[in-house]
This record gives C-alpha cells, sequence and structure tokens, in this order.
C-alpha cells in the first residue's frame, strides 16, 4: 500500500497559516499536521523524528513547511532541516514565512517581464526602491540586488531597525542600502531618481500619492502587493498588471496586488506539487522560489 502523504507545518508562531494550509490541501498532500510555537533549536528533532519513520528513499511521502513571520528565523530553520537529513533518510522542506519568499519571487519575475516588454531593459543597474522593510520587502531586496539592481530599502517609520535587514543580507553576501523616508518630501527625494518603485508596507496605507508620483519622472514601473485598500501607491489598482498610470510628465507602467498574485499562488502551488512527486529530497527557499516564480510571470 503506498504511504500516504503527509506535511507537518512548522512555525515559530502561535498557528500555521490557514492560506498555507489551504494551498497544502489544493496541492495534494492527505495529512496535515501543524506544529506551533517550534523553535529552531527543535528543527532537527522534528526532522529525524519523521525521516525515520518511514522507508530510505520515501522523501516524496513525507514534507515539511517552515512558515512563521521572521524571514531569518525561517532561513535558520531550513539550515536547521537540511542539516538534520541521514541520506538516504530524508524528507522535503519548504520555507516560505509569511509568503515573503513566494511573494518576493513573483515581484521580481513580474517587474522583470515588464521591463523587458516595455521598456526593453533588464534588471540590472536599475534604480529600484523598495518601501517597507518587512519579510516580502527583504525578500524583495535580496533578489533584486542578486539581479544587478541598485535597490534602497526605504523605511516609513521612525522606529524601524535595520538589524533584520542588515543580518537577511549578510545571508547572501550583499550590501543593501537603507533609508527613510518620514515626511512627503523625504517621498518626493525617493521617488525624483527611482526607476522602479515597489511598495511592500502595510496593507491598506496609502504611502506614496500624486504629488510624490508627478516627482518620478524616471518611473518606468510601479508595484504593489497591497490587497486592501487604499492601495499603497495612488494610482496603482489592484487588478493593473502593466497598464498605465498618468503623472504629470508622462506615465509609467502599473503592477498591483492580483498581478503579483497570480504569480505567487502558482509558484506556491507548484513548489508544493514537486515535493510531492520529486524522488529526491528538495530544500525549496528564497532561491527556489524565484526560479519557479520566473517560469510563472
Amino acid at each position: 500500500m503506498a504511504k500516504r502523504k503527509i506535511l507537518h507545518m512548522i512555525t515559530p508562531s502561535d498557528n500555521v497559516s490557514p492560506f498555507d494550509v489551504n494551498m497544502a490541501v489544493d496541492a495534494g498532500y492527505e495529512v496535515i499536521v501543524p506544529h506551533s510555537a517550534v523553535a529552531v533549536s527543535s528543527v532537527a528533532d522534528f526532522v529525524q523524528d519523521a525521516i525515520f519513520s518511514r522507508p530510505p528513499k520515501s522523501a516524496s511521502a513525507t514534507g515539511m513547511f517552515i512558515g512563521g513571520y521572521d524571514v531569518n528565523q525561517a532561513s535558520d530553520m531550513l539550515d536547521a532541516a537540511k542539516k538534520a537529513m541521514v541520506p538516504p533518510f530524508e524528507v522535503s522542506v519548504f520555507a516560505d514565512p509569511n509568503g515573503a519568499f513566494t511573494t518576493a519571487a513573483a515581484l521580481v519575475a513580474v517587474i522583470e517581464k515588464c521591463l523587458k516588454k516595455h521598456a526593453a531593459k533588464p534588471l540590472q543597474d536599475i534604480r529600484l526602491r523598495i518601501l517597507g522593510g518587512g519579510p516580502v520587502g527583504l525578500s524583495t531586496a535580496v533578489l533584486a540586488t542578486q539581479r544587478g539592481a541598485s535597490v534602497c530599502l526605504v523605511r516609513l517609520t521612525p522606529r524601524a531597525d535595520d538589524g533584520a535587514a542588515l543580518e537577511f543580507a549578510e545571508r547572501y553576501e550583499l550590501t543593501i542600502e537603507s533609508l527613510r523616508a518620514l515626511e512627503q518630501s523625504d517621498k518626493i527625494n525617493v521617488a525624483a531618481d527611482a526607476e522602479v518603485i515597489v511598495s511592500t508596507a502595510k496593507a491598506g496605507i496609502e504611502v506614496l500619492n500624486q504629488e510624490v508620483l508627478d516627482h518620478a519622472s524616471n518611473l518606468l514601473v510601479a508595484a504593489d502587493v497591497n490587497a486592501v485598500p487604499p492601495t499603497g501607491i495612488e494610482g496603482v489598482e489592484v487588478t493593473h498588471n502593466g497598464n498605465d498610470v498618468a503623472a504629470s510628465w508622462g506615465s509609467f507602467k502599473s503592477i498591483g496586488a492580483l498581478g503579483v498574485g497570480r504569480v505567487k499562488y502558482q509558484t506556491q502551488a507548484q513548489m508544493l506539487k514537486s515535493m510531492l512527486t520529486s524522488e529526491d529530497s528538495l530544500v525549496l527557499g528564497l532561491a527556489e522560489a524565484y526560479s519557479e516564480a520566473v517560469r510563472h510571470a
């Protein structure tokens, strides 16, 4: 009898994400077991409990999904899980904290496609400004920097801590510039030389208005992952996917939350399905999410 497909969903938070549970069910997992309040130090025990309860070379029958909200903590958990494998006893592991890895991967992939189609430019050397330094913002900053963009992470609150950004960038041996934009004048200065602006700020808050955009005369693409009204960038609608948005100096292309979300959904779904079918164990994180997102953009 074939082994039932089990996914252990582990998170340092109080509960696993209902979104991720639904995605796992739709991908084909038959049994889903949530584990909350899991520490990094406990991950090796979780993995080894799982790998030794089933025959060797049955990685597709058991998977682990790492959630939570902290990209650094999730990355530590992914590393710990990988080190805990005892080949040929292995499972596949997929980290996507707060959906940040798949969302950032989708965001970068659709921006690259839009730039290529409408401006005949790659992401390399593009001046990209990311508004908001949460999990999606940090992950986007890393991916865009790896692809040669000139990235600046723009903090919108006075108490924002750069420690998480520095730690995450160091994992990839990168340096990412950051600054504060607390006033309207600060935002105007940020937008003035930007060629791509991305809003990954808190949902339901407009962070860039028309006045700022009217000063962004170099802007080629603006993207916003916020699906809760009002959108983060005025004029960037949820359904936009390469639409024109007018400014006093001309127009720029716009990508809204659904344009990003479609690719994010397909990326996460395919990564979960790949764990169910691969004969070898998979370790899936930010880099693998980007590779998959490019296929769906």
